[in-house]
């Protein structure tokens, strides 16, 4: 699956995507490096990153000053936001580094922030405050059907565990007749 070809290709829906939606890429990118590409989720986090520094920032803002809708007065206002990124996208690593220590936390996160985005995106600005309440109602009711379906999952994990280990005791028990007969 890391074949260049595939990869290029890959990197150009990203592109078009990228450049369409005005997203770093990450949206798209990073569930397909972990679902596709086999990677970790920090590990896919990380390079989605290290992917879009060079292509995404370049192209696409040359597309936007070319079509009149940046202007030379708007690179101070850029150039101060680009400033609190780079402090926060190294903490935010950090975070993220922390967060995927404990297994599907960072996919649950990365997950339901996608939720909220869509859910906000979707809702419009018309009036921000219904947006933001409805979109945190419908990340709050995503969260806890992810959180549910874990809690499922992890306990009939350990249910089958549970059978397992009874069955192992029932054949030891049926290969040794002095444990059934109370060793008389």
């Amino acid at each position: 699956m890391t074949h260049p070809v595939i990869l290029i290709v890959f990197g150009i829906v990203v592109g078009v995507f990228s450049g369409l939606m005005g997203l770093g890429g990450g949206a798209v990118m990073i569930p397909i490096m972990v679902l596709l590409l086999g990677l970790e989720q920090a590990k896919a986090h990380g390079m989605s990153l290290m992917v879009m520094i060079p292509p995404v920032a370049l192209p696409a803002v040359l597309g936007y000053f070319q079509r009149g809708v940046l202007k030379p007065s708007d690179i101070w206002m850029a150039a101060f936001i680009a400033i609190g990124v780079l402090c926060g996208s190294y903490f935010g690593s950090q975070i993220a580094v922390a967060i995927a220590k404990h297994k599907g936390a960072l996919a649950t996160v990365f997950g339901l922030l996608l939720v909220y985005v869509a859910m906000y995106t979707a809702l419009g600005k018309e009036n921000v405050l219904r947006s933001m309440v409805l979109a945190l109602l419908v990340t709050a009711v995503a969260g806890a059907v992810v959180m549910g379906t874990k809690y499922v999952d992890t306990h009939k994990d350990e249910a089958h565990k549970d059978d397992a280990r009874r069955d192992d005791a029932l054949k030891v028990n049926a290969l040794n007749p002095d444990v059934t007969q109370g060793n008389r």
